[in-house]
């Protein structure tokens, strides 16, 4: 009996022991949980985003709702819920939405962008007003921005403002005329890391060079925005567009959402022959543009890839 009893004790012991280290198991099991739930969010979302592009708006309302079921505050989903509604020509819908992105994420301030523009097509200038103040304080020499606040002010009845913002807004434009000139260009040094030498480069206008340097550049370090900007531009200059469409995979997994990279993108597949490409992209950057400039620009892209696809009917739309 006694030996019974010390056999049952280790047995205890030994059970004690194991279950200890089974409590951590399970928390790292509900990390792992998280991050599976995280995955599944996002494979959803770029789902959606394949519908949307595709004209499939009845298909990508349901992936974000269903997304929204899940992570209630997934701000992009209300934001794209917010464009299929206003491809639907449902603007009060398309605002109300906006309205939850705008609120769940207070940091974005393109989310803000949209829908003080919504405020202003809707003619409730008395709240388009603050957000415009906002976002002028913020990006102070965007003349489109200046120009609605502008507006606002004349529709709520403020002249004085109205005057004086119009005021900044011409000295804006002079000054931007001015600047436009252009420089003579800077000398290209030895020295330097790979992307110092290749902005020098893209400056002095030596493209086939800038893209050399940069493309090393992106190597050591592809998460930077402006180094990515810079590449862009040096492939576009240089007419060396598989540099870029070669990057396609990583450019799109890091900024998903960027329109100027996107159209980038989408310029470097047109002009290397692959017109149903750069629609695709064309189209994904139009849906996160905001400058109204560069919406033309997109504009003349797709009709460009329209075009060189034979479709009269949809080139016609961006003529």
């Amino acid at each position: 009996m006694r030996k019974l009893l010390v056999l049952l004790m280790i047995c205890a012991l030994c059970f004690s022991g194991i279950a200890q280290p089974a409590k951590k198991t399970r928390k790292t099991a509900s990390n792992t949980k998280d991050a599976v739930t995280e995955r599944a969010i996002t494979k959803q979302f770029n789902q959606g985003l394949r519908h949307y592009y595709t004209a499939q708006y009845e298909e990508a309302l349901q992936t974000f709702s269903g997304i929204l079921s899940e992570a209630p505050k997934h701000a992009p989903s209300y934001f794209m819920i917010s464009r299929i509604y206003a491809e639907r020509q449902q603007f009060s819908e398309a605002e109300n939405a906006l309205k939850q992105a705008a609120k769940l994420d207070k940091n974005n301030i393109w989310y803000q962008v949209e829908l003080a523009r919504a405020y202003v097509r809707s003619e409730n200038y008395k709240e388009a007003a603050p957000m415009w103040e906002k976002i002028c304080r913020e990006m102070p020499d965007n003349p489109e921005f200046l120009a609605c606040l502008v507006t606002c002010y004349t529709k709520t009845g403020a002249p004085e403002k109205a005057a004086e913002l119009q005021s900044q807004l011409d000295r804006l434009t002079r000054q931007e005329s001015v600047n436009g000139q252009p420089e003579s260009a800077p000398e290209v040094t030895g020295g330097g890391s790979h992307r110092e030498q290749g902005e020098t480069a893209l400056r002095s206008k030596q493209y086939e060079q800038a893209v050399s340097h940069l493309e090393k550049a992106l190597q050591e370090d592809d998460t930077d925005y402006d180094l990515w900007s810079a590449f862009a531009e040096a492939v576009s200059k240089s007419g060396q567009w598989r540099k870029l469409t070669a990057l396609e995979e990583d450019l799109t997994t890091l900024f998903p959402q960027s329109s100027a990279l996107l159209a980038a993108l989408a310029d470097a597949f047109l002009y290397d022959g692959n017109p149903g490409k750069a629609v695709e992209y064309y189209k994904q950057a139009l849906s996160f543009a905001f400058d109204a400039d560069q919406i033309q620009s997109i504009h003349k892209g797709l009709y460009e890839a329209y075009s060189r696809l034979g479709d009269a009917e949809n080139a016609a739309r961006y003529r």
